[in-house]
């Protein structure tokens, strides 16, 4: 019963060897093992010696052009749209088509029309006495050149209009603004790419130049 006694003589010798055996091979280990690899309890506080983190960097989208109606003019091979303009505003060609939606019938009738141009869209519609009447493909302002948001109204119309501060030409300009923004015949892309004008297809330009009196609502939302 002597021998199981913790306080035994023989037994404090062998603890006290078997301590002093670690400690020396934890010290050859330490010499041996690389720095990474030290015991955890010698291991420094890493988040207080590792360097703060680099800034991340984002690289702006580079967003090309496959198609576009250069001077207003629809490229071979245009697709059709669908006639149900609900299954054409839902489908993924709605953000990429260059074709104007029309409902023939209300763009005849003689009522009140205001414009509603959507610049995250890049796409425009008509309304006939609050109805759609027709939905066109648009080209505004990139972010150097924005378009303006807000409410306008068309307070000059001049089939050869030409640029004072770009030196070209405009056709079938519908004024907006003082300062030369407006809507007329121009390329048209499928992302932001004007001065801050709004440019339109031949198509969808020559019914608006026709058909919009001065004093029309344009309102440009974001």
């Amino acid at each position: 019963m002597w021998n199981n006694h913790p306080h035994h003589p023989h037994l404090r010798r062998a603890g006290a060897l078997r301590l002093v055996r670690r400690a020396l091979l934890r010290a050859a280990l330490g010499a041996l093992l690389p720095a990474s690899c030290a015991w955890e309890e010698d291991a420094p506080d890493d988040e207080a010696q590792l360097p703060p983190p680099a800034p991340v960097v984002v690289q702006p989208q580079v967003i090309r052009c496959r198609k576009a109606a250069r001077n207003g003019e629809l490229p071979p091979g245009e697709e059709s749209i669908p006639e149900d303009y609900a299954q054409f505003r839902g489908s993924n060609q709605y953000r990429t088509s260059l074709r104007t939606w029309r409902d023939a019938q209300l763009l005849e009738r003689s009522g009140h029309r205001s414009i509603v141009i959507e610049l995250t869209n890049q796409r425009g519609q008509c309304f006939v006495d609050g109805q759609l009447a027709m939905d066109f493909p648009v080209c505004t302002g990139t972010p150097s050149h924005p378009t303006p948001t807000g409410s306008f109204r068309i307070s000059e119309k001049d089939p050869h209009h030409r640029s004072n501060l770009y030196h070209c030409p405009m056709p079938l300009f519908m004024r907006l603004t003082n300062d030369g923004i407006g809507l007329h015949i121009g390329d048209v892309f499928r992302v932001p790419a004007s001065h801050g004008c709004i440019r339109l297809t031949r198509e969808a330009c020559s019914t608006l130049f026709r058909d919009l009196p001065h004093g029309t609502q344009v309102d440009i939302l974001p």
